[in-house]
């Protein structure tokens, strides 16, 4: 039996010429450096004649001696002489059989199951692979295909490694490369989201780092994109031999379902859902959805709200685009229309136009008009400033959602509430009839008497219904407050509107409204109450702007209006000071930029939560658009009203503000300051009324029975 002779630091022995050196398994191998070998009778060759192997006591490796001198490898490269022996200045045979496998172990990367370990290399007469590490003196070694495994003579425990990349990953990289080569990989209209220079980026990551199972994923959702399903299958199964991780058995179904391979992509949930969620019972719950998979509906689409009805959670979110835009079926169920229009909504929203055009012709292209897709051509339309083209896709969304009855998201409710331009402006020219019935609600105002002595300097206007009547006392009592800590102000009007009061509302707005005109106090309260035609969520948030004819008939002064689950901070006299010499109007702007640009959203995405309006002498009219807008707007036929504010409230911002924007000065709520607390600045609504202390009815009025008069009102100088 031959050996090589395997140095401390990894080399082989072996010489170019008559040159003795150190040399790597590939040198060895190639060929372009010659081995020295030792024979069972321990002779060397070729250098026999003056290098003497020696065995070392206790030991499976041996010295070179050179009469009394010793060979060391210097972890050079390099060979010399020394006069002593150190343990390094040894070297131990390895079998000429292991040099294939040696070279392969220590020039390629590997996997251990799957945990990528990397290259061997040898030091200290070990092999070191990962976490392991192998004497060499008792070195086996097995190869077959792709795989080599490895044990030691004195420990038979084997382990297994895996070649990265493997020969099939290595065939899908080279024809990915040679189809970019040859141009065959385009994007068309059909892929919207398929971008070229991210692909090549991804193939080189994939190359740089083959163990890389992200790289794989993403390189797979590449390929996917451009609708090239062989390889992204092909990426894909690569990811899942590196690790078992549900989530990518998940993926597969998705392709399997994009290649319409729909019995596939439910037997692939099946496992995917077992995998994930072996200690449930979700084969039973999720069974009508795969069998429907496999008939051929894109079922996929309902696997979020059932594993959420399941208390369970969501596979990862990685593959979601290849699910819209989807050619949908003639077969699929009104369940899955409506949970396509949804998901197609907010996939929609989460991009820049040139992605949301490039989508949208795609979902044209594959199943034609539909809500979804006309309710985003408006968005298109509006923010390119085409308003007239918006009005009409808006319209024909509207139309196609009831004939289809097809839910929007929820920021898209407004679509049903939205009038054109032409519709906004005949509201001027026409008499609007009360169709939400506050028209008919009995108002209670402060005594006008001392209107001379001390001028409104400002009305807040609020509604409610009887049930968020609980924010009320806070919001009062916090005015109170703030007015006392700072009386540098005219009156303030507190304007309140409760649909269905109890009686215990109403005394304690009597009682309160009595108590501040009593005490001198700058709060004056005025309140409002009776039955809306129509009870719901839409019309209570649209009190305030209701109320506002009958309030500027009134007072000839700036107004604020905001939602009632709010209170007014300590300073809020000096903030809204601050605000009334700095600004003409203020408003929830979180979709415009500087220049009064809506850059995002949609129309009606226009924070109602708090505005100002200051042009006292403008503010009639703008309460009569948004009066007469909403008795336009809302309808009870409509699936949902949710939105009609916002959209009043946008609408008046067009016609009014807008064309101003360059003469006017704009706040912008969101930012500064806040003028009020409200839920969204202390964790929600729960928590507002707790915040800085909550009070009941009973609280409010027994604090301001405490309390001495105020100073007498006396006339500004």
């Amino acid at each position: 039996m031959a050996f090589f002779l395997l140095g401390w630091h990894g080399g082989l022995v072996g010489y170019t010429g008559w040159h003795l050196q150190t040399a790597s398994f590939a040198d060895i191998l190639s060929g372009s450096v010659s081995p020295v070998i030792m024979h069972d009778d321990g002779t060397l060759e070729p250098c026999g004649a003056f290098i003497t192997p020696t065995p070392l006591d206790n030991s499976d490796a041996i010295a070179l001696k050179v009469n009394h001198r010793t060979v060391s490898d210097c972890n050079d490269g390099i060979l010399r002489l020394t006069d002593h022996q150190d343990t390094w200045e040894s070297f131990i045979p390895v079998q000429t059989a292991l040099l294939p496998i040696l070279k392969d172990l220590t020039t390629r990367s590997w996997h251990e199951a799957e945990k990528w370990v990397g290259k061997a290399h040898c030091t200290e007469h070990h092999l070191h692979i990962g976490d392991r590490h192998w004497s060499i003196g008792t070195l086996n070694a097995e190869k077959s295909g792709e795989t080599v495994t490895l044990w030691n003579t004195d420990a038979p425990d084997r382990v297994t490694y895996k070649l990265c990349p493997s020969r099939a990953l290595s065939s899908l990289l080279e024809t990915l490369n040679e189809r970019l080569q040859a141009g065959e990989i385009r994007s068309s209209v059909t892929t919207p989201w398929a971008d070229s220079g991210t692909l090549r980026e991804n193939l080189a990551n994939t190359c740089f780092a083959p163990h890389r199972t992200d790289y794989l994923l993403h390189l797979s959702r590449q390929c996917a994109l451009f609708e090239i399903w062989d390889l992204a299958t092909g990426f894909l199964a690569c990811a899942r031999q590196q690790d078992a991780n549900p989530d990518f058995i998940y993926f597969a179904a998705i392709l399997a379902l994009r290649a319409q391979q729909h019995d596939s992509a439910a037997q692939l949930l099946a496992e995917a859902l077992t995998t994930r969620f072996p200690d449930s019972n979700i084969l039973e719950k999720t069974a009508s959805l795969r069998a429907r998979l496999a008939q051929g509906e894109n079922t996929l689409l309902l696997l979020p709200q059932t594993l959420e009805e399941a208390k369970l959670p969501m596979f990862d979110r990685l593959f979601d685009l290849l699910m819209v835009p989807l050619p949908l079926s003639v077969q699929d169920g009104k369940d899955i229309q409506q949970a396509y229009s949804m998901r197609f909504e907010d996939i929609s929203g989460q991009h820049d136009m040139t992605h949301r055009l490039k989508l949208l012709t795609a979902e044209a292209h594959y199943n034609g008009v539909s809500y979804w897709e006309e309710v985003n051509m408006g968005h298109v339309a509006w923010l390119a400033g085409l308003r007239k083209e918006a009005d009409a896709h808006y319209a024909s969304a509207r139309k196609l959602a009831i004939e289809s009855h097809i839910h929007p998201i929820h920021y898209n409710c407004g679509v049903f509430s939205w009038l054109s331009e032409a519709d906004c402006a005949a509201l001027s020219s026409r008499s609007v009839p009360d169709r939400l019935g506050v028209s008919q609600w009995e108002w209670q105002f402060s005594p006008e008497d001392d209107a001379t002595v001390l001028p409104s300097e400002v009305c807040l206007v609020f509604g409610c219904d009887k049930g968020y009547f609980r924010f009320i006392p806070k919001l009062i009592l916090s005015l109170i407050r703030a007015s006392r800590a700072n009386p540098t102000t005219g009156f303030i009007q507190l304007c309140i509107g409760v649909d269905q009061p109890t009686m215990e509302q109403l005394t304690f707005l009597t009682k309160t409204a009595e108590w501040l005109v009593a005490n001198n106090s700058r709060v004056r309260l005025n309140f409002a109450h009776g039955t809306l035609a129509y009870r719901d969520g839409a019309t209570y948030t649209a009190i305030r702007y209701l109320m506002l004819p009958e309030i500027t008939a009134r007072f000839s002064c700036p107004l604020i209006t905001a939602d009632c689950d709010s209170y007014f901070p300590s300073d809020f006299v000096s903030l809204w000071q601050d605000m009334k010499a700095s600004a003409d109007y203020g408003f929830r702007l979180y979709a415009y930029n500087r220049e009064g640009k809506q850059v995002m959203g949609e129309p009606w995405g226009f924070g109602a939560g708090i505005s100002y309006f200051g042009e006292a002498d403008h503010i009639p009219a703008i309460a009569h658009f948004l009066s007469d807008y909403l008795n336009t707007a809302y309808n009870p036929q409509n699936p949902t009203n949710w939105c009609v504010d916002q959209c009043a409230l946008a609408a008046a911002f067009k016609r009014f503000v807008a064309p101003k924007w360059d003469e006017l000065r704009i706040k912008f709520m969101d930012e500064g300051t806040p003028l009020m607390v409200m839920p969204h600045h202390v964790g929600g609504k729960d928590a507002l009324l707790a915040h800085e202390g909550s009070f009941s009815m009973v609280d409010v009025v027994s604090e301001l029975a405490r309390y001495t008069p105020e100073p007498p009102l006396t006339p500004p100088s």
